[in-house]
């Protein structure tokens, strides 16, 4: 016990009084250390092996218990887009609601780290993922490196990028919208063991190596506080038994009207809950091109709400049909847009009044316009009296724009306005063309903002 009163080791005390110095040489090899030294070696090793568990652990850029991470997705097969893998849940948490987006919350241990790999989202869905071979969940073929797709030996490409939208907790149909917009170019190759982060672009080609897939939005978006008045449905049921009510809507050709759906279905199996959302085919009458409109989130889980915001331009009826993926061999649930002529909807083709001509390309002049959220840039462009002019009209924004020129009766939605056909998305370009005979100051403006985003075209 005389070690620990004193406090230091015996031979160091001897050492002392005997007058001598011990050298730290001497100290170290021969262990002779204050009482206290074990115990603080012990405190700091405790505690640096807590800040290396705690740094590697936020280093490992993964999802964790508590976390909620989200990541869009596509998969390709050669030159075509495969649908949304349909629904699937677990106690990994994984998974997606058929809305093209990876959810990532583990609630148990196995969910976090390598348990939220890419692969491992494919193989909870019942479907595979390798550096080398493809299943796709809810579908039956495995594809292999070496396989013939459209005649071309094919390999698999496993791709990230960044949407740039961080935290990514539910602005899902925008995130969708910036990771179709970007080239192959702007991805990098990773393998099935990647862990894919928030706010992350994930795409799966399965093609030849030369083959870069036609990637186009598949959405319109519509900010919610262009719409002019809203529209209540409910949903409720699950596969064949979907229903839409109404399942009918009226609206007015050139009125913005924001579609809000509740699912208001019941939870009969908490691993296949019934999630809803709402796809309406644009112009075309066709899926998943650019001028669809889906509610945001795509999907809905039994008691959530969403919204689209739709607008049409052509009188006649377009259909509607649920977003959620269904199981193959029955049919989504459907509904129907009766759209209804305005008090002046100019006619897709109609004649042009005397002094303002649509006219195709060439032009005698090209002029460049840019739109943002916030407004044109130039305000203002010029062009030559009686001269055909063509307009580039650039989206820079983050939601869709267009223009609308109003023409020599100084009145907009009338015969002789000159606009874009269509809707312009973020990124992307359209075109209006046409000529003026009299000179003066003619306004434009955006259709989906006409307030605040407006400007004049000056003919000279």
């Amino acid at each position: 016990m005389d070690f620990w009163r004193s406090g230091q080791a015996r031979t160091y005390r001897d050492a002392r009084a005997a007058g001598r110095t011990m050298g730290v040489r001497e100290r170290i090899t021969g262990f002779h250390f204050p009482a206290w030294a074990p115990v603080g070696f012990i405190i700091v090793l405790v505690f640096g092996i807590l800040g290396i568990l705690f740094y590697t652990r936020q280093a490992s850029a993964a999802p964790h218990i508590g976390d909620h991470w989200h990541a869009a997705y596509a998969v390709y097969i050669g030159n075509t887009r495969q649908p949304n893998i349909p629904t699937f849940t677990g106690p990994e948490e994984t998974h997606t609601h058929g809305d093209g987006m990876i959810h990532m919350h583990p609630f148990i241990t196995a969910g976090e780290g390598r348990g939220a790999a890419l692969g491992k989202f494919f193989e909870y869905g019942g479907g595979e993922l390798s550096d080398d071979s493809l299943k796709v969940p809810g579908q039956k073929d495995t594809h292999k490196n070496g396989d013939q797709i459209d005649g071309k030996t094919a390999e698999l490409r496993i791709l990230r990028a960044d949407s740039g939208i961080h935290p990514l907790g539910g602005d899902f149909a925008r995130a969708i919208q910036a990771c179709d917009a970007k080239d192959e170019s702007a991805f990098e190759r990773v393998n099935s063991r990647y862990i894919a982060q928030d706010g992350d672009c994930i795409r799966i080609v399965f093609a030849a190596p030369e083959v870069k897939p036609v990637v186009q939005s598949d959405r319109t978006i519509i900010s919610p506080d262009q719409a002019t008045r809203e529209i209540a449905m409910d949903v409720t049921g699950t596969g064949a038994g979907t229903v839409f009510s109404p399942a009918s809507i009226d609206v007015t050709a050139g009125e913005t009207v924001k579609v809000t759906l509740s699912n208001k279905s019941v939870v009969e199996d908490k691993n296949n809950p019934p999630f809803h959302g709402l796809r309406f085919s644009g112009a075309d009458r066709q899926y998943g091109t650019s001028d669809d409109f889906v509610t945001d989130p795509p999907t809905l889980d039994p008691g959530q709400s969403g919204a689209a915001v739709i607008r049409f331009d052509a009188p006649g009826e377009y259909e509607f049909k649920d977003e959620a993926p269904v199981k193959e061999g029955v049919p989504p649930a459907t509904g129907k847009v009766v759209v209804g002529p305005s008090e002046a909807t100019p006619a897709p083709t109609a004649t042009a009044a005397p002094g303002a001509t649509p006219t195709p390309a060439p032009a005698d002049v090209t002029l460049a316009l840019n739109v943002s959220d916030s407004g044109f840039d130039p305000p203002e462009i010029t062009a030559a009296a009686g001269k055909s002019f063509r307009i580039t009209l650039t989206n820079t924004g983050t939601v869709v724009h267009n223009l609308r020129i109003a023409g020599p009766d100084g009145q907009f939605r009338t015969d002789d306005d000159i606009a874009v056909s269509g809707f312009v998305n973020p990124g992307a370009s359209g075109e209006a063309s046409g000529k003026i005979d009299a000179p003066g100051r003619y306004p434009f403006r955006d259709d989906f903002n006409p307030t605040l985003l407006a400007g004049t075209l000056i003919v000279q």
